[in-house]
């Protein structure tokens, strides 16, 4: 499985990438901003709306029972309450092909992309039925 972290961060407003940003915001999503020392606005930068927006882009042409799986994908990763979240190898594949196919990142897609293709491999053993009583 691999482990990828979901978990928020924080970028300067200038740098946000123009591809992600315009489907979030065309998607009703409104950035959250917070000035730190001097003028500096840095907003929010959040990876499970992004890592949704990027399983959907229509430069992936996605056909229709990959769209049915991504989309059990997506609810997994929206109802996520983790800082990480573990994946099968066949979920973690249809965010790596997104990751690898979009255009158009800037630097504060950065981290993002670090998180997805440097996700760390992780083994997980099944509780037998004894641990689990």
């Amino acid at each position: 499985m691999k482990r990828i972290g979901i978990e928020d961060y924080w970028v300067p407003a200038p740098e946000i990438s123009k591809t992600i940003i315009e489907h979030m915001i065309g998607r009703g999503w409104t950035p959250p901003a917070k000035r730190e020392k001097g003028d500096t606005i840095t907003i929010r930068y959040s990876v499970k709306d992004s890592l949704l927006v990027m399983l959907f882009h229509p430069d992936l042409r996605i056909q229709a029972k990959e769209l049915l799986d991504r989309d059990k994908l997506a609810h997994r990763l929206d109802e996520c309450k983790e800082k990480f979240i573990l994946l099968e190898e066949t979920e973690y594949s249809m965010i790596k092909r997104a990751v690898d196919t979009i255009s158009g990142y800037g630097r504060n897609d950065v981290e993002l992309v670090r998180r997805v293709l440097d996700a760390e491999t992780v083994e997980v053993q099944e509780k037998s039925k004894r641990e689990e009583r």
